[in-house]
């Protein structure tokens, strides 16, 4: 039965987790080229250069809502480590340290085995692998001026964090009225990234896996259809969840970039056609219109407005139109 469970921002999901993000706070990739990459985001996207590190090939770009909204590492750095051009990490952000903590703890007495945490410098955060071995980043900020502690080149080592160790901050040092920057230069003006859609090898345990580890709640839970929508505590649908076919590998189908409205997203197209740029391709849908760019490793941006915001809706997505739908 295809089901649409609506929830509201703060409340609490039916079934036992160990975090509550917000929202997904930025996707982080593996990249070529750090230059043309950069470049890409800044020029076509919109988004803002904030900092690079060069011990990792890694450039970070905002338009204001947050340090980051897509971050790159080098596929020929440590932290690429030789792998082609994908999807690095998904992060999602959390109220305060105090909920990483306590989260962080609950799920290791639960058995979630973590990759690593780390101290950011700016942010604290936590690592674990979805069913697929798609990387999440649970994350909180412990630095509200992000703007003046990270810009430019950085080069300050990151220091070991444990979990616990210390007193964890209970602030919420995430931004809670944005400054949005508009790049006049650039083709698109987004308001944020929103959304990630994962092509995964088993719907059902990609869906307990968000839900009952990384805590999103369940929007949308079409398993006739092969998909389902999850969501952090602001209400929004955060992570698509489409079902494989036979043979075909786990990996992100694209990322979603908001924008402000349908007029300011014809606008950008025609502004992408007017520079000779081609988008790979249109959707023109009840539910949402869209265009979709490749950056210059081929990887997949959506630019979209939302059209309904009835979950109802969400759940009767054609199974042949959910990879470039949601």
């Amino acid at each position: 039965m295809e089901t649409s469970t609506p929830t509201r921002a703060g409340s609490t999901p039916q079934h036992a987790h160990y975090f509550r993000p917000r929202r997904l706070g930025h996707v982080n990739l593996v990249i070529s080229d750090l230059d043309a990459s950069m470049r890409f985001y800044n020029t076509v996207i919109g988004l803002e250069e904030v900092y690079r590190v060069p011990a990792i090939q890694g450039g970070f770009l905002s338009n204001g809502n947050t340090h980051h909204d897509v971050g790159m590492v080098g596929s020929s750095g440590p932290s690429g480590r030789g792998r082609a051009p994908s999807l690095n990490h998904l992060a999602f952000e959390l109220e305060s340290e105090v909920d990483l903590v306590l989260g962080y703890e609950r799920a290791v007495q639960g058995g979630v085995i973590f990759q690593r945490t780390l101290d950011h410098d700016i942010a604290h955060s936590a690592y674990c692998a979805d069913p697929d071995g798609t990387s999440c980043e649970l994350y909180a900020d412990v630095v509200r001026d992000w703007r003046n502690a990270r810009t430019g080149v950085v080069t300050k080592p990151k220091p070991a964090w444990k979990p616990g160790l210390t007193v964890p901050h209970a602030e919420r040092n995430y931004e809670q009225n944005p400054e949005i920057r508009r790049l006049d230069h650039a083709v698109f003006h987004p308001l944020r990234t929103k959304h990630a859609t994962l092509q995964v090898s088993s719907l059902e345990n990609s869906v307990r896996f968000y839900r009952d580890i990384i805590g999103l709640d369940l929007l949308v839970h079409a398993p006739r259809r092969g998909y389902a929508l999850l969501g952090g505590t602001c209400g929004e649908r955060n992570i698509a969840l489409v079902q494989n076919g036979d043979g075909q590998p786990a990996s992100m189908h694209h990322f979603g970039v908001e924008l402000a409205s349908e007029a300011e997203l014809e606008a950008s197209v025609d502004a992408l056609r007017s520079r000779g740029l081609a988008a790979e391709r249109e959707v023109k849908h009840p539910l949402r219109r869209a265009v979709y760019v490749a950056d210059p490793d081929g990887l997949r941006v959506q630019l979209f407005v939302d059209r309904s915001s009835n979950a109802a809706d969400w759940a009767a997505v054609e199974a042949d139109q959910a990879l470039w739908v949601l």
